[in-house]
């Protein structure tokens, strides 16, 4: 296998209906979104964020790549699914190198997962002093079970790729609908922002402070459970169904499944939130950004405005990379925009990190 090139970046995003790739060429001062791809996968290949039949996955792999033409193998991997655990810990203050190693020995009774069992990470979040003068560190901790892991190195092997990393979708989408000059200097001190990723079969909800995720948390719902609802309930094909939930083709009785669709997300959404503001006291949010192929559902952004009661504006994930020469006309990528957030996230990593 060739050795990963300095300049070349990918970013792999494996949701419920597709693959993605999006590979960067980071040039001095610049990043070129230089390929792009997506490719279809049958229904039940991923379910819920997890590999159901991994030969088909890899042969939709295959096809990414000889489509695309990309020639390197080396990808930075996002994952979503119920068996990723993220959470906020309170640990004695230790240097960061320190608690590497001590991460293991510290964190069992925080998750549901036998530690032998589980990869690690973390982020610190903050430092503080408790009223006894204790220094104390602020994590925020990731626990993933290695066999899921294990399961999309497998797949990804016998495409014949490897991973560089492995990353949260919920931290690859600040990445992108985040301005590059904003990650790096920060929005006022103080002002949270909240990015929601409104996938095909998951949304991804992430909260941002100080250029730092503070909250990640996903919903086993996306773009595809709206076009069930009106499947199952009007008895209609999915793609006249799907057509319907873009506003492409317009129906009274579709929009009231919908409707009703809309209002219960919107509310665990808003549920989300609100848990998030009782954890941590947080309350001054400087905006909503949204984005993924669900977000593109007919009245979500509406009701989401009106629901969430936040500022709320749709995310731009082309914004901090210069586009290459892509096999996309303008139009092509103006719809292809909203579901790539994640993808161009991820290839991103190198950049922001």
């Amino acid at each position: 296998m060739s050795p990963k090139r300095a300049n070349i970046a990918l970013g792999l995003d494996i949701s419920a209906n597709s693959v993605k790739v999006a590979e960067v060429t980071i040039g001095k001062g610049e990043q070129v979104l230089s390929n792009l791809g997506i490719v279809h996968i049958p229904d039940g290949v991923i379910r819920d964020g997890e590999v159901e039949d991994g030969v088909t996955l890899a042969e939709s792999l295959k096809e990414l790549w000889g489509m695309t033409g990309i020639k390197e193998k080396s990808v930075t991997l996002g994952i979503a699914n119920q068996r990723v655990i993220v959470r906020p810990i309170e640990l004695p203050y230790m240097e960061k190198e320190e608690l590497d190693s001590a991460l293991r020995f510290q964190v069992q009774e925080f998750i549901p997962i036998p530690i032998e069992d589980a990869i690690l990470d973390f982020d610190i979040i903050e430092e503080f002093m408790t009223a006894d003068e204790e220094r104390m560190l602020t994590v925020l901790l990731v626990a993933a079970h290695k066999d899921m892991i294990q399961s999309f190195i497998e797949v990804l092997k016998a495409a014949g790729l490897s991973t560089a990393a492995i990353d949260l979708k919920a931290f690859a989408i600040p990445r992108s609908l985040v301005p590059l000059g904003v990650l790096q200097a920060g929005y006022e001190e103080g002002e949270a922002i909240c990015l929601i990723n409104v996938g095909a079969g998951m949304t991804n909800i992430t909260i941002l402070k100080d250029n730092t995720p503070r909250f990640a948390r996903f919903l086993l719902r996306g773009g595809d459970d709206f076009v069930k609802a009106i499947v199952n309930r009007l008895d209609m094909e999915w793609e006249e169904a799907d057509e319907l939930r873009r506003g492409k083709i317009v129906s009274e009785e579709a929009d009231k499944v919908l409707q009703q669709e809309i209002f219960n997300f919107v509310g665990e959404i808003r549920r989300s939130i609100d848990y998030y503001i009782a954890q941590t006291q947080e309350r001054t949010f400087n905006k909503v950004v949204v984005s993924g192929s669900g977000s593109v559902t007919v009245n979500l952004i509406q009701e989401m405005n009106k629901g969430l009661r936040l500022p709320l504006e749709v995310g731009k994930p082309f914004q901090n990379v210069q586009l290459g020469r892509l096999s996309y006309t303008a139009e092509e990528l103006a719809e292809i925009e909203p579901s790539v957030a994640v993808s161009i996230g991820l290839a991103l990593r190198e950049v922001v990190e």
